[in-house]
């Protein structure tokens, strides 16, 4: 950051947050852009403009956050990059594309609970929306983001939103049983494959019956 008199510097940073808790959004952009002059990093400045306008209720925020976000993975800063893509998705909670950066973000973080949550979100978002092609492509893609237990879980919730479906296939059906059967095996969990049986044969006798012999093998 260029050299700045600091007494003159928190001056202006005083102003801006005066102005901001005033209301005065152009009086807080104004003071801003002169700010923003004595800043060398362009992607902290997008941020920050982002703030700004998310804080005056601004949709063109989430404009100025993508911005951000671009130059942060540019630079190879990938926890700021997440941290404005998590502002951004709280302005555009129906961004598929988002969620899908920060799962991408997490993964390069290993950051495993984060990727999970936003899977799982992307996954129930997708399927409130009918999309269940693309949500197989979603969850063929991460269903090894987590643990067993979460690969498990993603391919019985596919499995049973299928089942409510009239227009798809058995064998689309049966991949997720097979699926699922198989992370639960590899965690010893016979008790959810008997519960997952279970509740197969309340909706679809034949797929359970199916998915029984494939157990046993």
């Amino acid at each position: 950051m260029k050299h700045v008199e600091s007494d003159t510097y928190s001056v202006a940073w005083f102003k801006l947050a005066d102005c901001i808790a005033r209301g005065e959004k152009e009086r807080a952009l104004g003071v801003f852009r002169l700010l923003s002059h004595s800043f060398d990093d362009s992607a902290l400045a997008c941020q920050l403009y982002g703030d700004i306008l998310k804080s005056f209720g601004d949709p063109a925020a989430a404009q100025k956050y993508a911005e951000a976000a671009v130059l942060y993975r540019e630079r190879k800063r990938w926890i700021e990059a997440a941290a404005v893509y998590e502002h951004l998705i709280a302005i555009e909670p129906e961004n598929h594309d988002v969620r899908k950066q920060l799962i991408e973000l997490y993964q390069q973080l290993n950051i495993r609970s984060k990727v999970m949550q936003y899977v799982s979100l992307l996954v129930n978002a997708l399927l409130q929306k009918g999309e269940w092609k693309q949500t197989i492509d979603i969850i063929m893609q991460y269903d090894s983001a987590g643990d067993h237990a979460f690969t498990a879980e993603l391919h019985e919730r596919m499995l049973f939103h299928l089942l409510t479906l009239s227009d798809v296939l058995p064998d689309t059906k049966f991949v997720h049983a097979k699926k699922a059967i198989d992370a639960w095996n590899a965690l010893g969990n016979e008790q959810a494959i008997t519960q997952l049986l279970s509740k197969l044969r309340a909706a679809d006798e034949l797929l359970a019956q199916h998915a029984q012999e494939y157990a046993a093998k």
